[in-house]
């Protein structure tokens, strides 16, 4: 209990950020991540079996979304970067981000191209108001904290709010959904209930952190006009970020599978539960990985676990492909096993960016001569190549489901929606869809990230190096 109070006293007395501020940002952070999970998870599902979507809309509706998303995230960058108000982009993106996520589980009756309107309309703006609020959260976390230390414990902490707002909507929308089961149309409401009470939940979480957060670390280049040039410049010169981005484009392969499972679930293993009681344990697991961070950080650095995070998700879906589904307690376990390093790898993900902006103010002063620490840009590229990642993801599940031959819900004379249903080589396919995508997109991300050297005893170095230049520059500063 000591060591508890102790841990609690020194994060309540850190000299960078206050508990307010913390609390602010873990509340931001489980707010959006209910948001993304609820859409990003169900939608797929939601599009095919009640909105009666062919996966050929399905890819004209999502490449169109996404590819407005892609262009859109650099420009929020810059606009962080040179307006420097994300406080102001975060309260105008969580009312809008809040109605779309509702709205996209909401059936109309009418026509298909009606629907197809619908979905399109309320899947462009969720996407783009949640860049909006996603780079602002993330560029405001990154001023905050000037030092890897407190950054590791700041990130650690909100991951434990961001897994839970993943968890809830991960956990119950299967368990409710399966309430309903044999009522086709109380399944369909059921998805517009629950999207509407995490959509509420979602807006106050959201709006915390406006009213909370402080900017103390934000660095003027030191040049009389800043161009894009030098933006475009300073974000090359940043190897890893370069690489945790490359990672995660690549890690698209990997969200067919987390994708695919609700589709495996529900019509493959026909327990639509089994989705909560997987998603529970699994969460569980993955708060005692990120419960041990702090342990294992002692041990391995944020890129180890990252690296290392992918490897043994992959090594699970190997074994489950081994053992196929026929067995569900060996299906529930290997992938509640896969999930356990998730949420330490999210805590790491976010240390590695916020370090990357030390790294890209030392690359700028040694090949530049200016220090350029543009926040901004930095998780404006990450989040650019997240939305390529989602983009790459929806086209090889829509693909998938189409060469597996999975049907699509129909709409009858009166515009209702009809249910399908599989034929056994599709469920069979599913399973494929789960297994393939979880061993290439795991084993190939983890490999990759172990190319980051900025790592161990050169990052000490850097960071010693980085200490003097800012030392030198203040001194600088105060005489002229």
């Amino acid at each position: 209990m000591n060591k508890l109070q102790e841990k609690f006293q020194a994060i309540k007395n850190n000299p960078e950020f206050t508990l307010k501020e913390l609390l602010g940002f873990a509340s931001g952070s489980f707010g959006n991540s209910m948001g993304q999970d609820c859409v990003s998870t169900y939608t797929d599902q939601f599009f095919y079996d009640y909105m009666g979507l062919n996966s050929a809309q399905n890819l004209t509706l999502k490449s169109v979304t996404k590819g407005v998303n892609i262009v859109s995230a650099p420009l929020i960058g810059l606009l962080l970067d040179n307006r420097s108000n994300a406080k102001r982009f975060m309260a105008m993106s969580a009312i809008p981000l809040t109605v779309a996520s509702v709205l996209i589980f909401y059936v109309p009756t009418g026509s298909i191209t009606f629907r197809l309107i619908w979905s399109f309309l309320f899947y462009l703006l969720f996407n783009v108001a949640d860049t909006f609020y996603d780079i602002s959260l993330l560029t405001m976390s990154s001023r905050m904290t000037a030092t890897p230390g407190p950054r590791k414990t700041f990130y650690t902490v909100a991951q434990f709010a961001s897994t839970l707002g993943s968890t809830l909507p991960g956990g119950l929308v299967p368990f409710i959904i399966d309430l309903q089961k044999g009522s086709y149309n109380s399944e369909k409401w059921a998805f517009f209930v629950v999207a509407l009470i995490f959509g509420i939940l979602g807006l106050i979480t959201m709006i915390i952190p406006c009213l909370t957060l402080k900017e103390r670390l934000a660095l003027t280049p030191q040049i009389k006009e800043k161009k894009a040039s030098v933006d475009l410049k300073v974000v090359l010169l940043n190897r890893p970020l370069l690489l945790l981005s490359l990672s995660q484009i690549i890690d698209s392969v990997r969200q067919v599978c987390y994708y695919a499972l609700p589709f495996f679930y529900k019509q493959t293993m026909n327990n639509y539960s089994m989705k909560t009681v997987v998603e529970v344990c699994s969460s569980a697991l993955s708060y005692i990985g990120l419960a041990s961070v702090p342990i294992i950080g002692k041990k391995l650095s944020s890129r180890d676990m990252v690296s290392y995070g992918y490897l043994l998700t992959g090594m699970c879906y190997t074994l489950l492909s081994v053992f196929g589904y026929k067995n569900k307690f060996i299906v529930g376990f290997l992938i509640a096993i896969g999930g356990f390093p998730n949420a330490g790898m999210s805590a790491a993900r976010r240390v590695l960016l916020a370090d990357s902006a030390d790294y890209m103010e030392w690359k700028s002063y040694k090949k530049l001569g200016i220090s350029v620490r543009n926040e901004g840009m930095i998780f404006s590229f990450n989040t650019m190549c997240s939305r390529i990642s989602s983009l790459w993801k929806d086209l090889m599940i829509d693909i998938g489901l189409s060469i597996i031959g999975y049907k699509s819900a129909t709409i009858d004379a009166n515009g209702n929606s009809v249910e399908a249903v599989q034929t056994p080589e599709t469920l069979k396919g599913i399973f494929y869809l789960v297994i393939i995508p979880g061993i290439i997109g795991n084993l190939l991300p983890g490999l990759i990230m172990r190319f980051d050297n900025f790592d161990g005893k050169r990052k000490e170095q850097i960071l010693a190096e980085l200490n003097e230049i800012r030392e030198n520059r203040l001194a600088t500063a105060n005489e002229n």
